[in-house]
C-alpha cells in the first residue's frame, strides 16, 4: 500500500509540473488566438485522462489530479487570456482591492478622511482629505524617509478625466503629517467599478522615487451623501505579481494595456527591484541595506 501511495506522489508531482509548464505558456503568449488556448484545454483532458486511466493497475484518481493547484491555475490562466483587455483591468483592481484592508503587513498605514456625493448632472464628487501616515519603511540612509502620497481613481480607462493627485513632500519623517484635501469628479455609472489609489513613494532628488507601498479602497464601499467625511485607516501594501498582470504585460501592441502596465509596474515589480537593488548595495554600499527597509528579524 505504502509502495502504490509513494507511486502515485511521484506520478501527481509530474502531473503538476506539466500543468505549471502549460500554465506559463499560456500566461506569456497573448499573441496566440482562442483556437490555440481550446487546442491545450483539449491535450490538458487528454492528458489527464491518460493519467487517470493508463498509469499502474488502476491509474491515478481523477480527485488526487483536479486536486493539484497547477491544474486549476492553468484552467484559470486560460480563461484570463480569452477576456478583453478592459475586462481584465476591471478584474485586476477588484482583486487587487478585496485583499486589501486594516490588516498589517508592516509597510506602514495611512489615516484619511473620504466621502461621495452626488450631483443631479450624473457626475459625483470624491472628497478625500489625506490626514497622514504611519510606521512608514526607512528607506534613506539616515533612517528616515522623504514620504510624499499620489492618489489616483482607477481604472484609467473608465476615469480619463480624473488626473493623478500628489501631496507635498515631508522630510526626513516615518510619520508624515499632510492634512489635505482631494476632489475627483467622477460618472456615476462607473462607481460600481471605481477604485482609489494610494500609494507612498520616497522622494529621490537623484534617482527614481522608491515605492514604499499602496492602499486601495473601492468606491463601491464608500457611503454615499454623508453629511460628514468617513476616517479610513489603510494598511499599505506590496502587491506581488499577478497572472492578469503578466498577461496584459505581453499585450505589447495593445494601447490600452500598456498603459496599464506604465500605471502598475512600480508597485507590481517593487519587490523584484528592491531584491535586486539589495543584492547591489551589498556590493557598493548605496542606500540602506534590505534589513534596514524591512526591519530586522531578531
Amino acid at each position: 500500500s505504502s509502495g502504490i501511495n509513494a507511486e502515485y506522489g511521484i506520478v501527481v508531482n509530474i502531473w503538476g509540473k506539466i500543468c505549471m509548464k502549460l500554465k506559463d505558456v499560456v500566461e506569456t503568449k497573448p499573441e496566440l488566438e482562442e483556437e490555440h488556448y481550446e487546442r491545450v484545454g483539449d491535450s490538458l483532458k487528454f492528458l489527464k485522462h491518460h493519467f487517470q486511466n493508463n498509469l499502474g493497475e488502476n491509474g491515478v484518481p481523477e480527485e488526487q489530479l483536479i486536486a493539484q493547484p497547477a491544474f486549476t491555475q492553468v484552467l484559470d490562466t486560460m480563461d484570463l487570456q480569452k477576456m478583453d483587455t478592459t475586462e481584465l483591468i476591471i478584474r485586476h483592481y477588484k482583486e487587487q482591492s478585496e485583499e486589501r484592508g486594516e490588516r498589517s503587513t508592516g509597510a506602514g498605514v495611512i489615516d484619511l478622511k473620504l466621502s461621495l456625493k452626488e450631483r443631479r448632472d450624473g457626475k459625483a464628487i470624491l472628497f478625500a482629505k489625506l490626514l497622514g501616515a504611519r510606521e512608514l519603511i526607512a528607506l534613506d540612509t539616515n533612517g528616515k524617509s522623504d514620504p510624499f502620497i499620489q492618489l489616483q481613481v482607477v481604472p484609467h480607462h473608465l476615469f480619463p478625466d480624473c488626473e493623478l493627485k500628489q501631496s507635498t513632500v515631508k522630510k526626513s519623517t516615518l510619520e508624515p503629517i499632510y492634512n489635505e484635501m482631494f476632489e475627483f469628479i467622477i460618472p456615476q455609472d462607473q462607481i460600481c467599478n471605481g477604485v482609489l489609489v494610494l500609494t507612498v513613494f520616497d522622494y529621490d532628488f537623484i534617482s527614481a522615487n522608491d515605492f514604499e507601498g499602496e492602499a486601495m479602497v473601492r468606491l463601491t464601499d464608500l457611503p454615499r451623501n454623508s453629511e460628514q467625511h468617513v476616517k479610513w485607516t489603510m494598511a499599505l501594501h506590496r502587491p506581488k505579481q499577478d497572472s492578469i498582470y503578466k498577461i496584459l504585460a505581453g499585450r505589447v501592441n495593445d494601447k490600452v494595456a500598456t498603459k496599464f502596465v506604465e500605471i502598475r509596474r512600480k508597485a507590481m515589480e517593487a519587490e523584484e527591484f528592491m531584491l535586486a537593488e539589495s543584492g547591489a548595495s551589498s556590493t557598493t554600499g548605496s542606500k540602506v541595506s534590505l534589513a534596514q527597509r524591512h526591519g530586522s528579524e531578531s
